[in-house]
């Protein structure tokens, strides 16, 4: 399926854009971005919604001011409303102790929402594709993630009460997008800080990736797939474990109890996953499989595990307890 027949099915298909909607598109002028938008405006002959776009300098490229000023004037030619603005990116990094990445995706998220404020859009839309959800999955492959983290990128999720984040774009490949741009004879630029070695997502995309395809060509596709499979399966569990938490948990403050009965007659992937859910502490897997041992097979009755929270075990209950 080629990439306009892919995008129209991933917007209808997860009911991401409705009628009368108001869609504010985040455009860097890289390729990803204006495929969407150009998806986006062609969407808009069929589909009445509300369309602007909003493009963003860093201030760490003397480039950016071109680009975001031709983005700009793509968009007036083509009757779409749009914004330019500029965010002191290094400054900020330094000042909060940051990395260049974190400090600009945090700035980038709240411009998205106060231009989507502004103009009353419900969704403002980026351009991740299925490359980026292969890199994300590779990325927690190898910090050593478990299925949570390889569920990958999610197609949508809340930026704010009122807003959600979209990505159309979420199951069309790179080279598919490269293929539309060509076709269309829609203009775009490279930002040649994505070949930096110094990004842990610019190796794997650089050079990972294209060692995989040697194994593979459809490696991007195979990885995609494989986190949406993962995806289904831990939205089915995270329904499973909810569940189970109403019936055997209940959360106090600095105070969390669990019936230690029916605890232990969960299935060991439940049990991990109802401890990661009901503990505000982020745990590790070790953590997490040294407290279900504990809980299965010592007879101590108190264990402190973790700096913050120490767990106490009688017959009938599992109590832990916050210590700081």
């Amino acid at each position: 399926m080629e990439a306009w027949e892919l995008f129209k099915k991933t917007v209808a298909g997860n009911k991401l854009i409705e009628p009368g909607a108001g869609v504010l598109a985040a455009v860097s002028g890289g390729p990803d971005s204006m495929c969407m938008l150009h998806m986006l405006w062609r969407l808009k002959k069929t589909v009445p919604f509300d369309l602007y776009c909003v493009s963003i300098d860093h201030g760490l490229r003397n480039v950016a001011k071109k680009e975001v000023a031709a983005v700009s004037r793509w968009c007036q030619s083509h009757g779409i409303a749009s914004f330019v603005r500029r965010i002191p990116v290094a400054s900020y990094a330094r000042e909060n102790k940051l990395s260049v990445e974190t400090a600009g995706r945090m700035l980038r998220y709240e411009i998205f929402k106060s231009v989507a404020m502004e103009t009353g859009c419900g969704s403002v839309a980026t351009g991740h594709t299925a490359n980026d959800t292969a890199e994300t999955a590779l990325m927690w492959i190898i910090r050593g993630a478990g299925t949570e983290g390889l569920s990958g990128i999610p197609m949508a999720r809340p930026l704010t009460g009122d807003i959600n984040v979209i990505r159309p774009l979420h199951s069309i490949t790179r080279e598919e997008i490269m293929r539309y741009l060509r076709r269309q004879g829609m203009p775009y630029f490279t930002d040649v800080s994505n070949k930096a070695m110094d990004y842990t997502r610019n190796r794997i995309r650089s050079r990972l990736l294209p060692l995989l395809k040697t194994f593979n060509p459809r490696i991007v596709e195979h990885l995609y797939n494989l986190t949406q499979i993962i995806s289904r399966e831990n939205e089915y569990l995270q329904s499973v474990v909810s569940r189970e938490i109403s019936k055997s948990a209940h959360v106090g403050g600095s105070r969390i109890t669990l019936a230690l009965k029916r605890f232990i007659g969960y299935n060991k992937v439940i049990q991990a996953r109802i401890l990661k859910n009901i503990l505000p502490e982020k745990l590790s897997s070790s953590q997490i499989e040294r407290l279900l041992d504990w809980v299965s097979l010592s007879d101590e009755r108190k264990m402190i595990f973790s700096r913050r929270w120490s767990i106490n075990k009688n017959r009938h209950s599992l109590t832990f307890r916050k210590t700081k």
